[in-house]
């Protein structure tokens, strides 16, 4: 099929599914109308929910097959990831888990909650720009004047979070582990308003979201230090990479979040086959990176196996952080 207007396909995605089932014939050994369920343990509206609904609207074109989001928050996304276990292994459930539920989450209790094993990696799909921003009264303007600053100034520094094990709690222990520099932490109930006490002075610095931090810089009410990946963003081009302070510990710092698709264990081989085929089809169109882009984020594939592999080398880096910070949740 043409796709030269995706968006437009898109909101005629319940139409043409009806019409497209006797074209594709039934999903794997099940019935053709029964609909996919993309489980996001975020609300609707957040990032990962909006990349799992602009994937699972495409994948609904490519398969022929109706596809929904169910949203199941709670617990930073561990209660959607535990309800993935519970699900049989038929294609007909599948979780858009991250870099927070799926790598860190399993870190951060002495009682797991879950473990890799228990989950059938299908594809991962995107890559989330983070972006270390400041106060714009904070004397420095890039990294390397940070790290100046708080080897000479070591506890006068305080950084915000969302909270305690979350993902940019973490990422400025690995910041702070790498450097040799002290910080204070300073933790809220979430990013919105740990990034609303940084545009007011109150706290200095934090790790936060393109997607949310983006307006603010763009509005000169925080500055942009660096980009935690290992690439500038399209979001924000004229903002170097933490790699590019010229420090030697930093110079694959990479704490890029990203989300994937996963199916309970156990998923059948065809099936997961089947998963990730559609999946690079619909990764692989420009109105998708488009739509990604809005959020700071980039569409990024890789099947099945590289998903796994590239999972284990996120908990080895992860771990480091999670040991630094001495972050539990039990």
């Amino acid at each position: 099929m043409q796709r030269r207007n995706f968006t437009r396909q898109l909101t005629r995605t319940t139409i043409g599914v009806a019409a497209m089932i006797s074209l594709t014939g039934a999903w794997a050994q099940g019935d053709a109308a029964r609909p996919i369920h993309v489980v996001v343990g975020f609300p609707a509206g957040g990032g990962t929910d909006v990349f799992a609904r602009a994937v699972a609207q495409g994948l609904a074109l490519e398969l022929g097959q109706p596809t929904v989001v169910d949203n199941k928050p709670g617990a930073g996304g561990v209660l959607a990831s535990q309800s993935l276990r519970q699900a049989a292994p038929d294609g007909y459930t599948l979780l858009a888990g991250s870099t927070s539920t799926q790598v860190i989450a399993p870190l951060l209790y002495a009682r797991a909650p879950y473990q890799p094993s228990d989950f059938t990696p299908i594809a991962h799909i995107a890559r989330v720009g983070i972006v270390l921003v400041a106060h714009p009264s904070a004397p420095f303007d890039d990294v390397a004047g940070l790290v100046r600053y708080a080897r000479a100034h070591p506890g006068q520094l305080n950084y915000a979070s969302g909270g305690n094990g979350v993902t940019n709690h973490l990422a400025m222990e690995l910041l702070k582990s790498r450097a040799g520099v002290h910080l204070v932490h300073i933790p809220y109930r979430g990013s919105a308003p740990a990034l609303a006490d940084v545009i007011g002075g109150q706290v200095s610095l934090m790790f936060d979201s393109v997607a949310s931090s983006g307006p603010q810089i763009r509005a000169g009410k925080v500055k942009a230090l660096g980009i935690a990946g290992p690439a500038r963003l399209e979001a924000l081009p004229g903002v170097p990479t933490l790699a590019e302070s010229g420090l030697a510990p930093l110079k694959d710092f990479d704490v890029t979040g990203w989300v994937a698709l996963y199916g309970p264990k156990g998923l059948a081989p065809a099936t997961v086959q089947r998963l990730e085929a559609a999946t690079a089809r619909v990764l692989a169109n420009a109105d998708i990176a488009e739509r990604f882009a809005l959020q700071g984020a980039s569409p990024h594939f890789l099947d099945s196996a590289a998903l796994a592999a590239y999972e284990r080398s996120e908990s080895a880096k992860w771990a480091q952080a999670v040991q630094h910070s001495g972050a539990r949740l039990d």
